[in-house]
């Protein structure tokens, strides 16, 4: 029984993917309302998400293919244990870069907001917080 994941594996739209976005744009339509942005505040943050973005993009990049690495080095039947080491040592330095660069972003975007905006942003479930941040961004 497939349950969609050998279409989302070669890039197609799953099944139901249509009814997932429009409850996606929803929430975003919703938790935009709630944070009721000024359009001075939408282009700051726009500019501000963009740049942060960016950085952020690199170091999860990095990190897959430090990931990526990491897996060929332990899979074969003698594995590099040095090499294995090197990049178990680079994984967990990117990967706290990654949560470094999240926190400063998360900072930098509830600076741009009023305390009350900044509440209700902390308060946006994960999900509709990026839905919220991929919004502002487009």
């Amino acid at each position: 029984m497939d349950h969609g994941w050998t279409w989302r594996r070669v890039g197609r739209e799953p099944p139901g993917g249509l009814a997932v976005s429009a409850a996606s744009r929803q929430r975003v339509r919703r938790a935009l309302v709630r944070l009721g942005l000024t359009r001075a505040q939408a282009a700051s943050l726009r500019r501000l998400l963009r740049d942060d973005r960016r950085r952020w993009e690199a170091a999860r990049q990095r990190l897959a293919e430090c990931r990526r690495d990491l897996a060929v080095a332990i899979a074969g039947p003698m594995p590099d244990s040095l090499a294995a080491l090197e990049l178990t040592l680079e994984e967990r330095l990117l990967a706290e870069k990654e949560r470094e660069l999240t926190v400063e972003m998360e900072k930098r975007t509830a600076a741009l907001l009023r305390p009350d905006q900044a509440v209700r942003l902390r308060a946006l479930a994960p999900p509709a917080l990026g839905d919220v941040l991929g919004r502002i961004c487009a």
